[in-house]
């Protein structure tokens, strides 16, 4: 009956902190998938799956050194370490390994950012861009009341969420997701509630991010409470990319932002665990996305194939409607595209001297045949940005989340 006890108790720890390790732990989706509504009770439930698998390890040990004929040693501390890891995995390392920058983050002059780069170019020729040079790196723009900033992907890769700065007196952060290859600037408040955020894991290959002061979980692309979805959702506010060379040179008082790995005589424990993690985990993985037809994790299961699965869109709406363009259709088009979603009038634009596509809207009462990036019209008009681009994230992950989308409607 004691080994019976004993041997129930090993298995029911292994088994809740599989599930953690499973549902949790991001790497796990490589290997077993769960539903959305799995998943979503094991986030809601980890406190008392928690309890339950390392509760009942210890009275497995408990057990064992009353009685140490239930098992041999080495199968003691085999079944102990397997558990521990699969709790560590799910349960603590999703807030060791994304440590959230919401409020603290470095910025860095744009003179001075591009030794920051050239440090870690091996990383980004090694992963999703193929860049042929610093110049070329990719970088997420978002214009504040104190000034341009600009994120990078492998900078922001690890954190996911950085501070920005405020924009008409809010506070700004920029969250970013790696596997869908998005930044998205969110206000991080809900109906009239501030929100703390981190990472919880990805879903069908997109980060979900948690609100530590309600404990709800928020899907970045939706930016809205998976239970009270009702209460609407994080104010947005514009982003596009642009190379490095092009920031620099409109933007000559712009701030980058960097998130070096410190040096090892600086502090060797998180030297060494974000080399591990943002290197060896974090960035293979988001190269398995450039590589191929089929998503880094197989959480999709259904494609629409009006575009093919891995091209780069710039996705837009006004209100619940939905469009995604292709640069391709863009530039054919002239670089312009003048366009209807929602209610209002909307034109997209690539201009070719910045390698930049930029979403305005149109209250001038016609179409546009002349527009920069800055959004600059002839008459000395700018135009407003949409808020709502995202700009060269992956179609397959666009059409996942909006079924309803429109593609390169003229």
């Amino acid at each position: 009956m004691k080994r019976l006890v004993f041997w129930s108790l090993i298995l029911i720890s292994l088994g809740v902190n599989f599930i953690i390790f499973k549902d949790l732990a991001d790497i796990s989706q490589w290997l077993v998938q769960s539903t959305r509504e799995f998943t979503m009770a094991v986030w809601y439930n980890r406190e008392l799956l928690a309890i339950a698998g390392i509760g009942t390890l210890i009275f497995a040990w408990l057990l064992w050194f009353a009685d140490r004929r239930l098992a041999g040693k080495g199968v003691m501390f085999t079944v102990t370490f397997l558990s521990l890891f699969l709790f560590y995995s799910g349960y603590i390392n999703p807030h060791v390994m994304f440590r959230s920058q919401q409020h603290t983050a470095k910025f860095v002059p744009v003179s001075e950012a591009r030794p920051y780069f050239e440090r870690t170019f091996d990383w980004a020729r090694f992963g999703w861009e193929k860049l042929d040079s610093v110049a070329d790196i990719s970088l997420i723009v978002l214009e504040t009341d104190k000034g341009a900033l600009a994120y990078s992907d492998y900078f922001i890769l690890q954190p996911h969420v950085a501070t920005g700065g405020p924009i008409d007196g809010e506070e700004v952060i920029m969250t970013y997701c790696g596997l869908t290859n998005m930044g998205i600037a969110y206000t991080p408040e809900i109906d009239g509630q501030p929100l703390e955020l981190s990472v919880m894991t990805q879903l069908e290959n997109n980060l979900v991010l948690w609100d530590h002061n309600t404990g709800e979980p928020i899907q970045q692309i939706y930016g809205s409470m998976e239970r009270q979805p009702e209460r609407g959702r994080m104010r947005e506010w514009p982003t596009f990319r642009m190379p490095l060379a092009s920031f620099e040179a409109l933007y000559p008082d712009g701030q980058v932002y960097v998130n070096e790995i410190p040096g090892f005589a600086e502090n060797p424990v998180v030297a060494a665990w974000d080399r591990l993690t943002r290197h060896v985990m974090m960035y293979n993985g988001v190269s398995l996305q450039w590589v191929g037809d089929e998503p880094a994790f197989p959480t999709i299961k259904e494609f629409d194939e009006r575009l093919p699965r891995k091209v780069l869109v710039y996705g837009v709406n006004v209100g619940d409607d939905y469009v995604a363009y292709t640069q391709d259709f863009i530039r054919e088009r002239g670089n312009i595209v003048n366009t209807r979603i929602g209610d209002r009038d909307v034109v997209l634009a690539y201009d070719p001297r910045w390698q930049a596509v930029g979403a305005f809207y149109n209250d001038t009462g016609a179409p546009i045949d002349t527009i920069n990036i800055m959004g600059e019209v002839p008459g000395g008009q700018t135009l407003a940005r949409l808020e709502t681009m995202k700009s060269e994230i992956f179609w397959f992950i666009w059409a996942n989340f909006h079924t309803n989308t429109d593609v390169n409607r003229a």
